[in-house]
């Protein structure tokens, strides 16, 4: 079971992504993580490896948005190692001045105290039933 310490190494690399700190974000996140955003309709899609796969999504991102707020929701545990959140992401386009409101969700795994997959998702069922988790 997922322990508080899971909960709070998602939470800290989710404020620390909002916040622009890459080094917590590195520190939460294993070296080799796989931050997998296959499931996304937005115009970021694809499956992000490691500390430079985190980099590149994080300059794209505020490359395109001027700003870019994630939020994640209360944790459902599913599994040994894996932790479903929903999420809302606001912001607003660089260029464009777009308004960005999108919820989601997240399906986390976190071993030894970082963050090893997450892989985001279109909503909290979708997240669940890969989780294998009844919700």
């Amino acid at each position: 079971m997922p322990t508080a310490q899971d909960v709070d190494v998602i939470r800290r690399f989710n404020e620390s992504w909002g916040a622009g700190n890459l080094d917590t974000v590195y520190e939460c996140a294993h070296p080799d993580m796989e931050f997998d955003w296959s499931e996304s309709i937005g115009p970021f899609r694809g499956t992000y490896r490691g500390h430079s796969g985190l980099r590149r999504l994080y300059e794209d991102l505020h490359e395109t948005f001027e700003e870019f707020r994630p939020e994640i929701g209360d944790p459902i545990h599913c599994g040994d190692e894996q932790i479903v959140t929903p999420t809302r992401v606001s912001g607003h386009g660089r260029a464009s001045g777009i308004e960005l409101d999108a919820r989601g969700a997240m399906l986390w795994e976190v071993r030894a105290g970082r963050l090893v997959r997450a892989k985001m998702f279109q909503g909290v069922d979708d997240a669940l039933a890969a989780s294998g988790c009844a919700g």
